[in-house]
């Protein structure tokens, strides 16, 4: 049955065997002197003049005693531990998908198989399991075998931002029980320690990185326009060199010298190819260092998705101060053909009937009364993301007449008991915004909240709206791609630059992200590009290497380990009775010796 010690710095304790010997050596034999007076006793300190010499080994009882007791004494400090009958070693390996540990990948793969091979007795069975630190992704193993867990290690992506481990390490000892062994692998030392009683073994070190830590792109003057943040992590000065490259050209490097902890703002123009043409996308180089995700920053001129509208028709001043309103927002285009537009505006009452095949924004007509009163009572606000965080206490509103509700309504704004707002849910699953006043005689235009509330709605248009877009993200952002949902409608495919494409299902088409590596990307539907984008690495907190430091609990773990599938000895009371008896036999026959070796001196009759 195997065996193994829990405490092996004990058989230190097997160096007193020949301490033990080497006092038996040095012992010296007294000489016995038979004195036939008193008077001619004189009391002498036995001394030897040339010191105690190895002359050789004196075999006696509590020699034997002395070796025994030294050997039991090793043995119980040892601690003697064997192999459960039917024992299993479950070990489950959390690798820390933070963006940080591919600074230190092949550090964190060494640091598995070391782990392994220190925990795993080859003659037991063994259920190992490997998971990342990201609770959305499946397993990257579950089995029996050491070496399918080693291959398995080559799917691991560290590219997630700052997250819990929680959830990953719960999931971790729920596989390997109470008893198990959970380690997590990451490249910091954990501040509070896991609630699954997880060891840490900490890879990492300090490391300096300089890297794009975000960007804009805006059209200024018929030009686009890109400004990026570039920043120095470490805390000593670094030296990098950037350029711009495009699809056909690059530009030459430029030196940059970065102050510790600096941030700079880098920013340019997009660039022409060699026929003059300006690049629609392009990508900003650093010089490479250990952390390699924020060294280069995709870019792309985004094109959002233009919305078209319906102004109101009609020459009479609440028609006009619509126009005016409604046209005063980015990408909205102005069509007279009601078939072909998104959002219709218009006055109520009007000379058309409201669509229901339209979103619409609509405002009543002005008050026939001269001089109407305005509305009172205190203005509550429901709670809409359309509404949500907006001050209506400053509208004023006067008496005049009212939309005809319906079923499908839901009041965002109430003045006492008369609403003021309300959204419009047609069949046609279309959203109608109904304001019940209107804009000449009320302060509206001039509110804040008015304004924002009209570009939600757009915004929300906008985003329902099937139409080609361009746009920036960052790394595994969240992607609302709006698509065709027709039973027959084909599924969504995601290509990427040097990648195999990706059919993403319609029914997980709300579960979209941005790639996990920086780059361009479309996603389309059947022959339509519905989406053209730049994937970039945006987080400061894990491009920041500086605190990352060596720590390590492998040998808690390994001792965890050992309680778990290894029992104790259990003679352990017998070998304790043993050790007592030893040193009792030794000193017995100590005490005899000496007696011998000096007895009192005879006193004469």
């Amino acid at each position: 049955m195997p065996i193994t010690f829990s405490n092996p710095a004990a058989l230190w304790a097997l160096l007193g065997i020949p301490i033990v010997i080497a006092i038996h050596f040095l012992q010296r034999r007294s000489r016995r002197v038979v004195s036939t007076t008193l008077f001619l006793l004189q009391q002498m300190r036995r001394e030897s003049e040339t010191g105690n010499r190895i002359d050789r080994l004196r075999v006696s009882i509590p020699f034997w005693m002395q070796l025994l007791a030294v050997l039991v004494l090793t043995w119980l400090l040892a601690g003697p531990r064997w192999m459960k009958k039917d024992a299993v070693q479950r070990i489950a390996i959390v690798l820390d998908s933070s963006a940080s540990m591919s600074a230190f990948r092949e550090p964190a793969l060494e640091a598995v198989v070391t782990s392994l091979d220190s925990l795993l007795n080859p003659l037991s069975r063994a259920e190992l399991s490997l998971l990342s630190s990201d609770a959305e992704a499946p397993p990257l193993y579950h089995g029996t075998s050491s070496v399918e867990l080693r291959a398995a290690l080559s799917h691991w992506q560290p590219l997630l931002g700052v997250h819990d481990f929680s959830p990953s390490l719960r999931s971790a000892r729920s596989l390997v029980g109470e008893k198990g062994v959970v380690l997590l692998i990451t490249d910091h030392a954990i501040a509070e320690r896991p609630a699954s009683d997880a060891k840490v073994i900490s890879i990492g070190e300090a490391k300096a990185n300089v890297g794009w830590a975000g960007v804009t792109v805006e059209r200024k003057d018929g030009q686009w326009i890109w400004r990026a943040v570039v920043r120095n992590y470490s805390n000593k000065p670094q030296q990098r060199g950037w350029l711009a490259r495009t699809d056909k050209a690059k530009t030459e490097p430029t030196p940059l010298v970065m102050e510790p902890r600096e941030t700079r703002t880098l920013s340019g123009p997009f660039p022409t190819d060699p026929s003059g043409v300006v690049a629609t996308r392009m990508t900003l180089e650093l010089t490479a260092d250990d952390f390699t995700l924020d060294d280069t920053l995709p870019l792309i001129q985004p094109q959002p998705k233009v919305i078209t509208l319906l102004p109101p028709k009609g020459k009479s001043a609440s028609n006009e101060a619509l126009r005016d309103f409604v046209s005063r927002y980015d990408d909205v285009s102005e069509v007279e053909d009601a078939t072909t537009a998104d959002i219709v505006s218009l006055i109520w009452p009007s000379s058309l009937a409201l669509p229901d095949d339209r979103h619409a924004v609509i405002f009543t007509a002005p008050p026939k009364a001269e001089n109407p009163t305005y509305l009172t009572g205190r203005i509550v606000a429901e709670s809409h993301v359309l509404t949500d965080g907006l001050n209506w206490q400053g509208l004023l509103v006067r008496e005049g007449i009212e939309i005809p509700a319906s079923p499908q309504d839901r009041v965002l704004l109430w003045q006492g008991e008369r609403p003021l707002i309300s959204l419009r849910s047609t069949p046609q699953d279309k959203l109608q915004l109904l304001c019940h006043f209107d804009l000449i005689s009320s302060n509206a235009r001039k509110l804040p909240a008015i304004a924002i509330l009209l570009h939600r709605f757009f915004e929300g248009v906008r985003l329902a709206k099937v139409a080609p877009e361009s746009a920036n993200f960052d790394l595994r952002q969240r992607l609302i791609v709006a698509h065709t949902t027709k039973p027959a409608a084909p599924d969504l495919i995601l290509e990427r630059d040097n990648a195999s494409p990706q059919t993403i299902p319609l029914a997980q088409a709300r579960l979209l992200r941005a790639p996990l590596q920086p780059g361009f990307f479309t996603i389309k539907q059947g022959d339509t590009r519905l989406l053209t984008a730049a994937a970039h690495f945006a987080d400061a907190r894990e491009a920041d290497l500086s605190d990352a430091a060596p720590f390590s609990e492998l040998s808690q773990a390994k001792a965890t380990h050992l309680e778990a599938v290894h029992e104790a000895d259990p003679a352990w009371r017998l070998w304790l009775l043993i050790l007592l008896a030893a040193l009792l036999v030794s000193w017995w026959f100590s005490r005899e010796r000496v007696a011998q070796d000096h007895p009192l001196p005879s006193v004469p009759s």
